[in-house]
């Protein structure tokens, strides 16, 4: 007897699989895979990040500074025009720039390091998520990996070839020429068929299909123990079966899900010991920190949470239903139930990300109120950065809710960074300008008239002649 033991996919035996990371993608994979630890990794990745666009944002600040300087010598004329122009802000608004570009401010300049930075910043995080989908689907794949592994631990290639027989047969169905492959070994409990094309050309890459060895797995186990334990399962699984209201046993059935609960608990156990996506709260980083998400997730969320497109190793292109199937999908996860139901997280870098972004809007604001109050004639741009308190915390809401875990944690931490930068930053640029404000003041008040400067010139001439 025998039954026919599917794998839960050939396509991680066979094919490699990938996703066109891009070069900096591959970077990002690097820098996490090799500091080993998911979270650490996307803050080390973070930091780096920053610190190519921390230039830029200091040059910037240094720009805005100077800026900020000149226009407060036009601090006459700007109040002249705002009270000239009180009821007409586009002739405001042009009279404003005019005097701006006489005085030698361009706006471009100082928008200019801003633009760079978040051009570079789109593009990273655009890499990073385009890794968050490979990390995701190179986790299942490893635990697939696994689970195939445990069950062919008994079948014929993992034993010594010298007891292999392959037996020729011809499909009465199709009129294929097929193998049947199966070992004589102690311990080895299955054997497989394929096409014979396939078997000539590559034993290792043919597409086969496992059928239990039903007398030598049980019936004529030799054994003791091994058949205790699995005598054991058998009867907890038929129990089970009786109480979803079958009456009859199957022997086949139950040898069947022997195996498949040994791929099972080997994929179980790599997802929480080799992966082990998990940081801090967060039980799997790949997926938002909520209560709703859990760390595996049901098919269809698994399959929604993909959004690359997925190549195989003969460069076709595959889908995720192409690499797990919903059956397969269901019988590699079948002992992580628990993470199956619990919660992800509890919305604390949420909160957090929210709570940063208010903090440095707010901190903005203040660095930017005297340049706001000669950007308008009704002070619009102190009242779009009120606006922008409440627009950014929104955005970074939603996209904590929408993507995952490790993107929230890079944004926290770019956040903190940030934070940080412009404080020092203002408290250098304070002194700095301070200095230079203090000299062009006192240069301004210590001047003397043109004659009283020749009268002085001549007197000196006059002693030194005595």
């Amino acid at each position: 007897m025998s039954s026919l033991l599917a794998l839960v996919t050939q396509f991680t035996m066979q094919n490699s699989f990938n996703i066109d990371l891009g070069w900096l993608a591959n970077f990002v994979k690097i820098i996490i895979e090799g500091v080993g630890v998911v979270g650490w990794g996307v803050i080390v990745f973070t930091l780096i990040l920053k610190a190519v666009t921390t230039p830029f944002d200091i040059y910037q600040r240094v720009k805005m500074r100077k800026q900020t300087l000149v226009m407060r010598s036009m601090q006459e004329d700007l109040e002249k025009l705002q009270k000239q122009y009180a009821n007409d802000k586009d002739a405001y608004s042009r009279k404003m720039l005019e005097l701006q570009k006489k005085n030698g401010i361009s706006l471009f300049s100082a928008c200019l390091p801003m633009i760079i930075s978040f051009a570079i910043l789109i593009i990273a995080v655009t890499a990073f998520q385009s890794y968050a989908n490979y990390a995701n689907l190179s986790m299942y794949q490893g635990m697939a990996q696994s689970y195939n592994a445990a069950v062919l631990e008994y079948a014929p290639e993992t034993q010594d070839p010298s007891t292999v027989t392959v037996t020729d047969y011809t499909d009465e169905v199709s009129g294929e020429a097929r193998v049947r492959v199966e070992s004589s070994a102690d311990g080895c409990y299955l054997y497989y068929t394929c096409l014979r094309s396939e078997y000539d050309n590559d034993p290792s890459t043919a597409e086969k299909n496992y059928y239990i060895l039903i007398d030598k797995f049980y019936t004529e186990q030799k054994d003791a123990a091994f058949k205790a334990e699995v005598a054991e399962f058998i009867a907890t699984f038929e129990e089970m079966r009786r109480q979803e209201g079958y009456e009859s046993t199957d022997l086949e059935l139950s040898c069947n899900a022997w195996f498949k609960n040994e791929g099972a608990k080997a994929a179980a156990e790599h997802f929480r010991t080799t992966e082990n996506p998990s940081f801090l709260w967060i039980k799997n980083v790949w997926y938002p920190d909520v209560s709703y998400k859990h760390p595996i997730q049901d098919y269809s969320s698994f399959v929604s949470s993909i959004s690359a497109d997925i190549v195989d190793a003969h460069g076709r292109e595959s889908t995720v239903q192409d690499v797990f199937s919903e059956a397969q999908y269901n019988d590699m996860t079948a002992l992580l139930s628990n993470e199956k139901e619990q919660a992800n997280g509890y919305y604390i870098l949420i909160i957090l990300t929210i709570g940063l972004m208010v903090l440095s809007q707010l901190i903005m604001m203040k660095s930017q109120k005297e340049s706001n109050r000669y950007q308008t004639v009704d002070g619009q741009g102190a009242a779009t950065q009120k606006m922008m308190l409440v627009i950014m915390p929104l955005i970074y809401a939603i996209t904590g809710f929408l993507w995952t875990a490790a993107f929230s944690i890079y944004i926290a931490v770019s956040s903190v960074f940030g934070i940080v930068i412009t404080l020092v930053t203002n408290v250098v640029l304070d002194r700095v300008f301070r200095k230079k404000e203090e000299e062009a003041i006192k240069a301004r008040y210590t001047r003397t008239v043109p004659w009283k400067t020749e009268s002085s010139e001549n007197g000196k001439k006059d002693k030194k002649k005595k």
